[in-house]
């Protein structure tokens, strides 16, 4: 018996190949196109995530609104931020809404521990999926504009801050009440900005649109214009005026009565005590009377509050019909509640100047820091290595597809030569059968 070894060379199939390298190649690219939109469109999209680091840069020493409230870095990726950086420019076709539904968005914040403290850094990386933007330079200006959006809320929190006391409130209270709301109000303005000093320095330059245009003046002379209003000598001058006046910020009519009324009673008490201090010691004992020194010092302390007491109402409202010019009256009321109301408005504008300034600051030194001004692309196929894998993959396949087409197409065309009978030539026509 014959044995025959049949094989496949390198040399064998490139023959083969060859003459149909054309075919080969233009199917290949045909391929690694089709691969490449498919992985770049579909594929890549589905996977692949966008992620940028940033720094918000607070004018405090703590991340915190101007008012005192904690600033929560989850704000960042709220409804209410990703709508207001869907609409600061051209993202109509980002689906904030889907996105926050399936968290397709997240931030992580960076930490340090000090002393077994976590403490937060201030930096923060939005991550967001690949698949809702056309590119990624909108990924990368959506991050940009939600990091943004942070800074603008802030800065629009310090215009709200408030240090002015309510009008209707200061009007309806008493007086005396009355002069404690403004040393109160002061007090505050003067400690705010204390403590932008202490954060910056007093030669802190700030810049206001005033009355007449830009104002730029130190944090030391906002301070001082504060500090010349209300003074010591302001405050105990109207506490005097208050005192001497007896001025009443309610029914004056009401309270002259009563006040009369007082008068009445203080002055039968008088007579009372009067009377008693009159008896001498010895008398006093035998009906069982109280005659210590204490007992009697007590009794003069009594008349001697008494008396000053009827002297300061009879000032006010004349209750002897002695006092040729009393000083409760409406006039004077009236007089001594407008000059509050004067040192109010003064404090009042100097709380509106404040908040102008706190403003200004948070303009200035409210900010964001990008690490780098450029996404950073995970859990994507790089175009240039999966066209690579695409092209050797279907050049490799191509070529095994048309080397077994080309290989069976043979022995199909050898079939008949090698197995069926061989075919008798033609007879010559001369020939006898």
């Amino acid at each position: 018996m014959e044995e025959k070894e049949e094989g496949m060379t390198l040399g064998e199939v490139w023959q083969v190949l060859k003459h149909r390298i054309w075919y080969i190649l233009g199917a290949t690219v045909l391929f690694t196109v089709a691969a490449v939109l498919l992985l770049e469109f579909v594929v890549n999209p589905l996977r692949a995530t966008y992620s940028m680091k940033f720094d918000l840069v607070f004018p405090t020493e703590e991340d915190v609104y101007p008012d005192g409230s904690p600033f929560f870095y989850q704000d960042i990726v709220s409804s209410k931020f990703l709508s207001e950086a869907k609409g600061s420019g051209n993202f109509s076709n980002v689906n904030t809404e889907k996105m926050l539904k399936n968290g397709d968005i997240e931030i992580e914040p960076d930490s340090v521990v000090v002393e077994g403290i976590t403490e937060y850094t201030g930096s923060y990386s939005v991550t967001v999926q690949a698949a809702y933007f056309r590119s990624e330079d909108q990924a990368e200006e959506f991050i940009k504009a939600l990091a943004q959006v942070s800074v603008e809320t802030v800065r629009e929190e310090a215009k709200m801050v408030d240090y002015a006391s309510d009008k209707n409130v200061f009007g309806s209270a008493p007086f005396e009440e009355r002069l404690s709301m403004l040393s109160s109000e002061r007090a505050t303005i003067l400690s705010t900005y204390d403590k932008w000093i202490d954060i910056y320095s007093e030669t802190y330059s700030v810049r206001i649109t005033g009355e007449n245009g830009p104002v730029v003046r130190r944090l030391k002379d906002f301070r001082d214009s504060a500090a010349a209003l209300f003074g010591e000598s302001v405050k105990s001058g109207l506490e005097d005026e208050l005192e001497f006046g007896g001025y009443f910020a309610g029914d004056l009519g009401e309270y002259t009565a009563r006040l009369k009324r007082e008068y009445q009673q203080n002055e039968a008490e008088i007579a009372r005590i009067k009377e008693i201090l009159s008896v001498s010691p010895v008398s006093l004992a035998l009906n069982g009377a109280e005659t210590s020194p204490i007992a009697g010092t007590d009794l003069s302390q009594r008349l001697a509050e008494l008396i000053n007491r009827n002297n300061r109402i009879d000032h006010w409202v004349n209750a002897s019909g002695e006092v040729s010019s009393p000083t409760l009256t409406e006039e004077n009321v009236e007089a001594f509640a407008a000059r509050l109301d004067e040192e109010f408005d003064k404090l009042n504008t100097e709380a509106s100047l404040l908040t102008d300034v706190i403003a200004a600051i948070y303009g200035r030194g409210m900010s964001v820091r990008f690490d780098s001004q450029k996404v950073t692309s995970s859990g994507d196929i790089g175009t240039i290595v999966g066209a690579l894998v695409c092209f050797l993959g279907g050049l490799i396949a191509a070529s095994v597809i048309v080397y077994f087409i080309d290989t069976n197409k043979k022995k199909t065309e050898q079939a008949p030569t090698e197995e069926g009978p061989e075919e008798e030539g033609p007879k010559d026509e001369g020939e006898t059968p």
